[in-house]
């Protein structure tokens, strides 16, 4: 494996022979263990067995993060030493320009650990020649793009048994051990009981992980291995609430709406005593674009090894927040099974999170769900007229709140705890007026909640001018004085949405 970093190294570095078609093995964007060792292993495959998509003389992987972001994977930084790779040798994403690539007709992507590309690189798409993930599919399958999906613990244990079953021979120590860190991690921390209560570890992973030991004999003890894994991944001291909220993020996208999902490796108390820290949020999401943050904490108790853990949700902007809370309390693929936590902050809802079993892997489906609901909502703001009441029910743009949240509605008594009613619509056309930025100013009720605007005026709606007054008749007299034409004309010109003086 040495020698395959090495040349991509020196390759990626020089920008690659001018007709050099080049077939990447990305990571995930959270780029975390098993997403980077899937991503060195699948490489190493390909490369000593010659089975990438033809005409592609050189495949190296690419880690999905800049560079200056890796010194926060300390676990992943950790068993890369002692597998003896040096983060030198490693390409990352700020390192290679996959679009020039592409636009040359001379890439091809292999994905690992995620099936979809994010919004920004949604023109890559069709460089995508193969996907292998242990998550809920969310592309279309085609047959120019084979996929490898199983709902498995690890990705590595998917990439480890295309290795068995096709060149074996290419498994030495160094990369054993890769594999096995990531096994040891999967079935022993991170959030995953190893026992049969948890109902996570799955026999697939299991094998592997066996045969990894029997094969290997002089793979480090496990318990040891693992004590320094979780370790070095849970210690945060020195980091910046920026840093420890991209060690491990994920995001995701529906329409202008993008909102950041990071596991944090510390209870939910300790976070909310992190000095600053809504403004640190704050300042988080305007310096990545992001509309809304998802922390969801872990942590473990004194008395088990089983996970602790809890979620904080935040957005300076009440709508997203309150629907975002709507959607993971709501929740029943899986139920979160979520309880109100206290929170010293407006802005940041916090909760208990009792179903254990339930990790990010698990939100993120329910988010994407909810966003591509919203970017619905986004799109059937633009339909006018009679085409929008064609597509929709009212049930399709309304959102609902019937959840107190916090100190937000705490005080509130049983008659205002009724359901709140807005208007995705509306609430988008208040943005347009205010500007992207804007999103915090918001009319409001006495009560401090959102309220929609009022009705316009050029819609037929109880108290519009037009209302229970329209006459025909005086409307095209007044359009025969301007000149206006045939009837005819006269009635396209409505529907075309003419607007009278």
């Amino acid at each position: 494996m040495d020698e395959l970093l090495v040349s991509s190294r020196a390759a990626a570095k020089a920008g690659f022979h001018r007709n050099q078609k080049v077939h990447i093995i990305l990571s995930s964007e959270s780029c975390d263990l098993d997403s980077v060792v899937s991503s060195l292993a699948m490489a190493y495959f390909l490369s000593r067995t010659s089975s990438g998509p033809p005409g592609c003389s050189l495949v190296f992987p690419v880690l999905n993060i800049p560079r200056s972001q890796f010194h926060l994977r300390a676990d992943v930084l950790l068993l890369l030493r002692e597998a003896g790779i040096t983060m030198e040798t490693l390409v990352f994403r700020d390192e290679v320009d996959l679009a020039r690539l592409h636009g040359n007709r001379r890439l091809a992507l292999t994905l690992v650990d995620h099936n979809i590309l994010p919004s920004k690189d949604s023109d890559l798409q069709g460089a995508v020649v193969e996907v292998i993930d242990p998550h809920i599919l969310e592309r279309t399958p085609s047959f120019s793009c084979p996929v490898t999906m199983e709902m498995v613990m690890s990705c590595a244990t998917l990439v480890m048994e295309q290795i068995l079953s096709r060149a074996p021979e290419i498994l030495d120590q160094q990369l054993a051990l890769l594999l096995y860190g990531v096994s040891v991690s999967c079935l022993s921390s991170a959030g995953v009981s190893v026992s049969p209560v948890a109902g996570k570890v799955r026999g697939k992973d299991s094998q592997m992980f066996q045969l990894l030991q029997t094969q290997f004999p002089d793979l480090p003890h496990r318990d040891a291995l693992h004590s320094a894994l979780r370790s070095a991944k849970f210690d945060l001291s020195g980091f910046t609430t920026e840093q420890i909220l991209l060690n491990n993020m994920k995001t995701v996208a529906g329409g202008d709406l993008r909102v950041a999902v990071s596991i944090v490796y510390m209870s939910l108390d300790l976070f909310l005593q992190r000095t600053n820290l809504q403004q640190e949020i704050c300042h988080f999401c305007q310096s990545h674009h992001l509309d809304a943050v998802v922390a969801m904490t872990i942590s473990f108790n004194d008395q088990s090894d089983e996970p602790v853990r809890q979620v904080a949700i935040y957005s300076s902007n009440l709508l997203y927040r309150q629907e975002i809370n709507h959607a993971l309390l709501n929740s029943h693929s899986p139920t979160l099974c979520l309880s109100p936590a206290s929170s010293p902050y407006k802005d940041i809802l916090t909760y208990h999170q009792d179903n254990a079993l339930a990790s990010r892997r698990n939100v993120i489906p329910v988010l994407t769900h909810f966003l591509s609901d919203w970017w619905q909502r986004e799109v059937h703001c633009g339909a006018g007229g009679e085409e929008l009441e064609d597509q929709l029910d009212q049930s399709d743009v309304m959102i609902y709140d019937t959840f107190p949240v916090n100190e937000e509605s705490a005080d509130l008594s049983d008659a205002d705890r009724l359901p709140h009613v807005y208007s995705a619509c509306c609430h988008h056309q208040r943005r347009l007026q205010l500007g992207a930025g804007d999103y915090g100013n918001v009319e409001e009720d006495y009560r401090g909640r959102m309220m929609p605007p009022p009705p316009p005026m050029n819609s037929l709606v109880d108290g519009c001018p037009l209302d229970s007054s329209f006459n025909q008749e005086a409307l095209l007299e007044k359009f025969s004085r301007m000149g206006g034409g045939e009837e005819e004309q006269v009635g396209m010109g409505n529907k075309r949405g003419v607007k009278f003086q």
